[in-house]
């Protein structure tokens, strides 16, 4: 996994994976302070990238550093007028006396100047002297060797400028997730203090209801005792209606014994209008001696009329 984190296509993912996550975080951001569904879900994405990737950074290899002051013992020194002067084998210029340690391999196969150690003695600075101490093929050695050198330290600060470039994309990405933490942050206190007027609405209803189910009870109580009531009101309509039909029926019993008497009173007032015609006619027939005779009266004379 090191290997592949240090290489290439390891810092490649590094830089997809970082910019991606990041482009997610604040995406969700976005979405939670517009209050748009579907932020919770790209934050947990864009977080969980993140968390990925710091954890993938610690399987990362640190950058070799090289002692370069070991071949070079010049760069030891931080006088600008002790460092050396690579314009060319003509002409003066400062000259690295040394010996230079190869095994025998190398030599028949040719060894790279990266593998040379160079033992740097003493350092001189006449022109006029160049030719006495070092030959001319030890110098053209030399410059090729620092020729490769200086090729390899474009290549490390080429390298670092990327590293640097990288490091301050990071930087960019972290402020970025700053600012969206922060804004979460602040919405997450709206939020709270929304919560918390939420919740003393949410008491004031529980006490409005507290008072209408009190109100409800009480009028459920009322009619309750208004059914009972009906109830009882009901009951004394059901006795009045059988007093009512029984009173029909006695009626009808009335209705009847009152012909019985209607028809027994005219039997009886026939029977005393023969008993007075009766006693009429008799009373009629027998005058007195020296009054005269008075007419028998008729039927129709009778005083007293039928019923």
């Amino acid at each position: 996994m090191e290997r592949f984190l240090s290489g290439e296509s390891g810092q490649r993912f590094f830089n997809f994976a970082y910019s991606i996550g990041a482009a997610v975080v604040i995406w969700g951001a976005l979405f939670k302070i517009l209050h748009l569904p579907g932020g919770n879900l790209l934050l947990c994405i864009g977080m969980g990238t993140e968390v990925l990737m710091f954890i993938l950074t610690a399987f990362d290899r640190p950058p070799r550093e090289y002692r370069w002051e070991d071949v070079f013992p010049v760069l030891q020194s931080r006088d600008p007028e002790d460092r050396p002067d690579f314009g060319g084998s003509g002409g003066g210029g400062v000259i690295i006396n040394g010996s230079i340690n190869t095994s025998d391999a190398e030599a028949s196969q040719g060894a790279s100047p990266t593998h040379v150690t160079v033992s740097a003695t003493s350092t001189q600075t006449a022109a006029s002297t160049a030719p006495s101490v070092a030959s001319q093929p030890e110098i053209t050695d030399l410059a090729s060797a620092t020729q490769d050198y200086m090729a390899k330290m474009t290549e490390i600060s080429s390298a670092m400028e990327q590293l640097r470039d990288t490091t301050a994309a990071l930087n960019e990405v972290s402020k970025v997730l700053l600012e969206s933490y922060r804004a979460i942050t602040e919405n997450s206190e709206g939020i709270s203090t929304c919560s918390t007027g939420y919740v003393a609405q949410m008491e004031d209803l529980n006490r409005n209801i507290g008072g209408l189910n009190t109100i409800y009870e009480i009028q459920l109580k009322s009619v309750s005792s208004q059914l009972d009531s009906i109830d009882r009101v009901n009951r004394g309509i059901k006795d009045i209606r059988d007093m009512y039909e029984r009173s029909s029926q006695q009626s009808a019993r009335y209705y009847e014994e009152t012909e019985k008497m209607a028809r027994y009173m005219q039997q009886l007032n026939q029977v005393y209008e023969k008993m007075i015609h009766a006693m009429t006619v008799n009373m009629y027939r027998a005058p007195m001696p020296g009054a005269p005779a008075d007419t028998v009266p008729s039927a129709d004379s009778n005083p007293f009329p039928h019923n």
